[in-house]
């Protein structure tokens, strides 16, 4: 039997990130070892406070893409429902969405959903950072000992919404609109690591 020293098996990695603040948690789509130089990058689906995401997470970890889609529309019109159209909530259920539209090689429909939690981002973290800025209180919740988490976790979910933009568009091997999205999400978050 002839052996591949370079070859690895496939593995499955699963990350959590817990805010408790907002009771979101973040959790990696799987990433595949084809190579040990080279590791190729899954854009990552957000767990939600009501759920959304988990069921997706369990479909597309066996492989259920067209099941996994009907349940991220499904999550969204749920939370639609919940909560209308401009609700930072949506959020969480557009950036699944566009996960597994990208999942599933629909870059136009994975771009336009990154795009919306992309917008939805922004104006949460421009309004709670004028809140925070400009509050009667703003001093005192700045001292304590919880100061600027909200803030902070918006940052890393706007963040990792831009970073999977940035996958979608690695996918497509489209590099510059990748690097630009991939530039803005670490200036948010510095943890996220550096694809080239």
């Amino acid at each position: 039997m002839k052996r591949k020293s370079y070859w690895t098996w496939s593995f499955l990695v699963t990350t959590l990130f817990f805010w408790k603040e907002n009771n979101m948690h973040l959790i990696a789509a799987p990433k595949k070892m084809v190579r040990s130089e080279v590791v190729s990058v899954s854009p990552q689906l957000i767990f939600g406070a009501n759920g959304e995401g988990k069921k997706v997470h369990e479909l597309l970890q066996v492989g259920q893409l067209a099941d996994a889609q009907k349940t991220a529309e499904n999550d969204l019109h749920v939370s639609i429902a919940r909560s209308g159209f401009s609700s930072f909530g949506l959020l969480v259920p557009y950036n699944n969405l566009g996960v597994v539209y990208a999942l599933e090689g629909k870059s136009a429909e994975a771009h336009k959903m990154f795009s919306r939690a992309i917008g939805l981002g922004k104006a949460a973290l421009s309004q709670a950072q004028m809140t925070a800025g400009y509050s009667a209180g703003s001093t005192y919740t700045q001292a304590g000992t919880g100061a600027g988490k909200g803030v902070e976790n918006q940052k890393k979910l706007l963040a990792l919404c831009l970073y999977n933009n940035s996958i979608a568009y690695r996918m497509e091997r489209d590099l510059a609109k990748a690097e630009r999205f991939q530039a803005e999400a670490r200036k948010l978050d510095p943890n996220l690591p550096e694809l080239k």
